[in-house]
């Protein structure tokens, strides 16, 4: 957590801001507390984007699927601005603990039982999302907190109705990671089904059981090259025997040749056991004090971490049809 600065509101709504979280697609993200002394994650849109009608329409949306979105493993709203107000800003619980990304590259891959146990509890966040016609667009491990009740999924900015409107996926709009992006959304973005989640979620328990993704590449561009190629196999070396069939199955390039998250859950429950959740929570959960700027990250990577780059939609489309012409134009090898 960084600390504020003189360009950082001290108090949003009912909420005293106490430091830097992060930065969003649209907005900026604070540490603070309610006047009920409420631990928040804060999301404030940036400046240069309130007055964009799009923006706020987007924003809008994001709010209302935190408020029909609920589940034990999905971080909830805790309050939010109207819509009258000039800055809108909603806030989340915050969860302490690290995410399974700086979990993974701090301490190892997740042994098989525990991952599975992470893969039960992530599907069961998918498949909340997905009853109530969202989808969650951005599952990645840097999307996970490892905390003391168990992971809980975070960062719903993505959320966007399963069968809705699509204007408002614009230049300024976030379409998702690429290391945990699908085919489909790297081709397609504005249509996508609850299969990409599906994709996604395949991505991140490669990750934790194997500390890689599906895809490689030295640049952005290098990246979307192999994650859009139908010719270009995911890396699923490291993978134990029992769970490589169905992680390859949720990664497969074709969206219908993917498993449903119900038979992801079906297929992960019988592998971690019946005090599975409990052990993951014991094995992954390090927090030395209740102060969140004491939970210890790993050191920095020493190049640019592409598996962070979140791209925005322009950038996606353009990328992708320059990606489709230039493969369709050379032989493969």
């Amino acid at each position: 957590m960084e600390s504020l600065d003189r360009s950082d509101p001290r108090r949003i709504g009912p909420i005293s801001l106490r430091g830097r979280l992060g930065f969003g697609g649209m907005g900026r993200v604070y540490y603070g507390v309610t006047d009920d002394h409420e631990a928040v994650a804060v999301k404030v849109i940036r400046e240069d984007l309130v007055a964009r009608p799009e923006v706020r329409a987007r924003f809008a949306r994001e709010t209302e699927a935190l408020r029909t979105v609920q589940g034990p493993h999905i971080a909830a709203l805790v309050d939010a601005s109207d819509e009258t107000e000039e800055r809108p800003w909603l806030a989340v619980e915050f969860v302490r603990g690290l995410t399974l990304k700086e979990f993974v590259e701090s301490r190892g891959p997740l042994d098989e039982p525990l991952a599975a146990a992470l893969g039960t509890v992530l599907a069961g966040a998918l498949r909340d999302i997905h009853a109530m016609g969202w989808l969650h667009r951005d599952l990645k491990p840097a999307n996970v907190i490892l905390g003391p009740d168990g992971p809980k999924v975070i960062d719903l900015g993505l959320v966007a109705f399963a069968e809705g409107p699509t204007e408002l996926t614009t230049t300024e709009s976030t379409l998702g990671t690429p290391a945990c992006m699908s085919p489909e959304q790297a081709n397609t973005p504005k249509q996508i089904t609850s299969a990409s989640d599906v994709y996604s979620l395949g991505a991140t328990l490669l990750f934790a059981l194997t500390r890689h993704y599906p895809y490689d590449g030295a640049t952005v561009a290098q990246m979307f090259m192999n994650i859009v190629s139908a010719d270009k196999a995911p890396n699923l070396d490291g993978l134990p025997d029992t769970t490589r069939p169905l992680i390859e199955r949720m990664l497969a390039h074709d969206p219908a040749a993917r498993p449903t998250v119900a038979q992801v859950l079906e297929r992960l429950a019988p592998l971690c056991g019946p005090a599975g959740l409990k052990r993951l929570v014991e094995a992954t959960y390090v927090v030395r004090d209740t102060d969140p700027g004491d939970v210890a990250p790993p050191p920095r990577p020493p190049r640019k971490d592409l598996s962070e780059i979140v791209v925005p939609g322009s950038v996606v489309a353009r990328l992708a049809d320059r990606l489709r012409s230039a493969y369709s134009a050379k032989p493969v090898l």
